[in-house]
């Protein structure tokens, strides 16, 4: 999401990093700059001047364009704005009911009933709440399947319609809800492809009924500047406390953010960041800012990471390897970690100068396909080979080749990187490793974990 922002913006900073002194025509030059990245990213023309104006405002004055790094106090000035329209605060789930009700609404083709599945999965494992799912999508028995189907997947509990009528399934649903003693009720509501007058009416039928605590219209990152008439549909229907956005992993302007949280004030609360019901983000806006920015979200990686390591399994990892033992069957688990954080690319797209990263990874002719290659090739190998690859000779080089759909010479790159990694280990277990890795980076401090 954002990526075409974020590839513009980091190439407009790096020219201004490069000058000792920013002319008031280097400023407006910049600004002109941001304007036309943020309007080819889908961003409304409205929030776009806006945008651009209060920065102009801000930047301007001798105390900048005198600055000895002129460069990253505009950088700074953007970025807080960035931050201001994506909204200063996450707001948490209001669950001061019991049951709580979470009503989704949303266009067809938005994603909304993988959505109900993400969050009830979000406040059953990170909030430990207990949660009951229903579907009143009538027009589509699919969504009932669904939904049915990715409940009994993830051990929701699945709220069977009561019959063809809506208030009936809705208040059945409650009540139901209160005798399971679930802590929150989560309702899938119908879809459209525009929105008309039965599907508005429809929607504030349920919510005149539950009164949800929280409404979420579920907005695709993909629909652009289209999507805010949408937003004023749903909201004077039935008012909203915030959006989900769906599907930006797959659209790099989702311009729909800026534009949609600018339109209503309300909050973006939740994103989802892949397929996979774990894929399933709170929108802080400070760290979607940094993104946008190249500045990374160390934060965020870090608490992606905790949430799919095992964590037991990473304390024996990490003993195994400091005691110097480091096979196959250890790199092999690298690698699967790093699928589950979405590859290469989604860890990257956590990473300070991401842009840099990814230009290094491309001129190694680095992608998505290595990691599942190398994946295959340590699969193809025999238990005894994983533990001692000493005995990898040319005889079983070629087998393994074969048996992975592979080159030879892949092996060997392989092995070279199995190599090397195991050498890095046997550093890290040397008095001064820290240092070494201090003046890598530049001599500054190190970063401690407590």
């Amino acid at each position: 999401m954002l990526d075409n922002i974020t590839n513009k913006l980091t190439g407009i900073f790096k020219l201004l990093s490069n000058k000792g002194a920013i002319t008031e025509k280097d400023l407006n030059t910049t600004l002109r700059e941001v304007r036309v990245a943020l309007l080819e990213a889908d961003v409304s023309l409205k929030v776009a001047k806006e945008l651009v104006s209060v920065i102009e405002q801000k930047a301007i004055g001798q105390k900048i364009i005198e600055s000895v790094q002129p460069g990253q106090q505009i950088v700074k000035i953007v970025s807080d704005e960035l931050t201001a329209i994506l909204g200063n605060d996450s707001h948490e789930l209001n669950l001061k009911s019991k049951p709580a009700v979470f009503l989704l609404c949303g266009l067809q083709g938005a994603g909304k009933t993988t959505t109900v599945a993400k969050l009830a999965h979000y406040c059953q494992h990170t909030l430990k709440k207990t949660v009951s799912l229903v579907s009143t999508d009538l027009r589509r028995p699919a969504a009932i399947d669904q939904l049915r189907i990715l409940s009994k997947e993830n051990q929701f509990h699945f709220i069977e319609p009561l019959n063809n009528n809506i208030e009936e399934i809705v208040k059945h649903a409650v009540n139901q809800t209160e005798k399971q003693l679930s802590d929150i009720l989560i309702i899938d509501t119908s879809g459209r492809i525009s929105t008309d007058e039965e599907l508005l009416q429809e929607l504030k039928t349920i919510y005149d009924l539950v009164t949800p605590q929280e409404n979420f219209l579920v907005l695709d990152a993909m629909m652009g500047q289209q999507s805010l008439e949408v937003v004023e549909n749903f909201n004077s229907t039935a008012p909203l406390t915030g959006f989900i956005l769906t599907r930006v992993d797959a659209d790099p302007r989702g311009g729909v953010a800026l534009s949609a949280k600018y339109q209503t004030g309300l909050p973006i609360r939740f994103f989802g960041s892949g397929e996979g019901v774990k894929d399933f983000e709170v929108f802080y806006p400070e760290r979607i800012a940094s993104r946008i920015l190249g500045m990374g979200d160390v934060v965020s990686l870090v608490e992606k990471a905790q949430q799919q390591f095992d964590e037991k399994e990473m304390e024996s990892m990490q003993t195994q390897m400091m005691s110097g033992q480091f096979s196959f069957n250890d790199l092999l688990k690298q690698f699967l970690q790093m699928k589950k954080m979405g590859g290469m690319s989604g860890v990257m797209s956590y990473l300070p100068g991401v842009s840099k990263v990814k230009d290094m990874l491309e001129k190694r002719d680095m992608d998505e396909k290595i990691i599942d290659h190398q994946i295959a090739i340590i699969r193809s190998m025999t238990k005894k080979e994983r533990s001692d690859p000493d005995i990898l000779k040319a005889s079983r080089k070629k087998r393994i080749a074969s048996g992975s759909g592979r080159q030879v010479h892949e092996v060997n790159r392989l092995l070279k990187q199995y190599e090397q990694t195991k050498k890095f280990i046997k550093q890290a277990q040397k008095p001064g490793f820290a240092n070494k890795l201090k003046s890598m980076f530049g001599g500054g401090d190190m970063p401690t974990m407590e």
